[in-house]
């Protein structure tokens, strides 16, 4: 699995790095190519140590630590500033293996192993990447981030972006220090239920009280 994800980081900080990027036609459809089978070796490498002989928790660890850093990767994805030569395809490849490897662990190993928790160690020191801790649950964090979209506060695009921005920059109760996925955020994003919509109007009137008091 270590192989693999060295590829992947090879691929996204070094090959799609907009500064450097120099690869011709042959090499670009090369890793269109190569990136599913990357994916599917990175799933059965996952799927090997969990049935194997290693203890749980060095499984636990390796999962949290490719969570780490997919998460990381996505983020350096979506800052890069791509041009009309740019070859859309293959980001848009690597961008979604990253976001199926962090969906396949969500889906497949969340309800065993406490992989919302990142360890410590693992994480971004909080005076490099400071994160903003809300009072409200996931579901209410991504309506709040969809109304503001809808509303026309955010200059638009990818979803995909907006949900790694959040994952990356806010913290929800009951995760610890962990990381929000972006494919919960997504699923929320979409779906919203009476109960959130309730909530985050609350504070929406709380808001609106406030902005009054200052300056009705």
């Amino acid at each position: 699995m270590n192989a693999q994800l060295t590829l992947l980081r090879t691929l996204i900080m070094k090959e799609l790095d907009p500064q450097y990027f120099n690869l011709d036609e042959r090499q670009i459809n090369y890793w269109i190519d190569e990136i599913p089978q990357i994916r599917e070796q990175i799933f059965n490498a996952m799927q090997n140590e969990m049935l194997g002989d290693i203890e749980n928790s060095l499984v636990e660890r390796h999962l949290k630590q490719v969570q780490y850093d997919c998460l990381y990767l996505a983020s350096a994805v979506c800052k890069y500033v791509q041009n009309d030569c740019s070859p859309a395809a293959l980001y848009q490849a690597a961008g979604d293996c990253i976001d199926q490897i962090l969906t396949h662990i969500d889906n497949r190993y969340a309800g065993f192993f406490n992989l919302q928790k990142l360890a410590p160690a693992k994480q971004v020191p909080s005076e490099v990447h400071p994160r903003i801790r809300v009072l409200f649950s996931v579901d209410s964090l991504a309506y709040f981030f969809k109304l503001l979209n809808k509303a026309g506060a955010l200059d638009a695009g990818p979803a995909k972006q907006l949900f790694i921005a959040i994952s990356k920059n806010f913290i929800t109760p009951g995760i610890g220090e962990g990381y929000i996925s972006p494919h919960s955020l997504d699923n929320k994003y979409s779906l919203v239920v009476q109960t959130t919509a309730q909530n985050v109007k609350a504070l929406l009137v709380k808001m609106l009280k406030l902005l009054d008091k200052e300056f009705g």
